[in-house]
């Protein structure tokens, strides 16, 4: 941070997250004005691509029911390799239960997002959540 101006040079990749082709475009097309779109169709591949690019990646975009290694154990990885504090996770899931909202939140998610979203609102969140993380480093709160 120099002279109270926050530093948005940040990491402009985004890792979207889903088993369903039509959603990943989706959310694609929403953000690839902005930033560059990785995608994995599934959590095995989430998982490898989150060890790979952890340090470029700027925010996940996880669903959460997926066949195989799910969502809840992608969160899993990311807290036993500590990285929720410092790579944030907005779910993007058409299960609304207060079950599903309960479980992903104490993983300490950054947002959780009902499909189907409204591109106006899920840009807006997506990129105030990059801007309060990138914050949050600048200040020196998550390493």
């Amino acid at each position: 941070m120099n002279n109270g101006v926050l530093n948005l040079k940040m990491n402009h990749k985004i890792l979207v997250v889903d088993d369903k082709g039509i959603n990943r475009y989706m959310l694609g097309e929403i953000f690839r004005d902005r930033y560059e779109i990785l995608e994995a169709a599934g959590g095995a591949e989430a998982i490898e691509m989150i060890a790979k690019e952890k340090d470029e990646l700027a925010i996940v975009l996880l669903d959460i029911i997926m066949p195989g290694v799910n969502g809840f154990d992608v969160l899993a990885y990311m807290k036993e390799h500590q990285l929720l504090d410092t790579l944030p996770v907005i779910v993007v899931t058409d299960d609304s239960t207060d079950e599903t909202a309960g479980k992903a939140f104490a993983y300490k998610v950054a947002d959780m997002v009902i499909k189907p979203y409204e591109p106006r609102i899920i840009k807006r969140r997506v990129q105030n959540i990059i801007e309060l993380y990138t914050y949050r480093r600048e200040l020196g709160f998550a390493q």
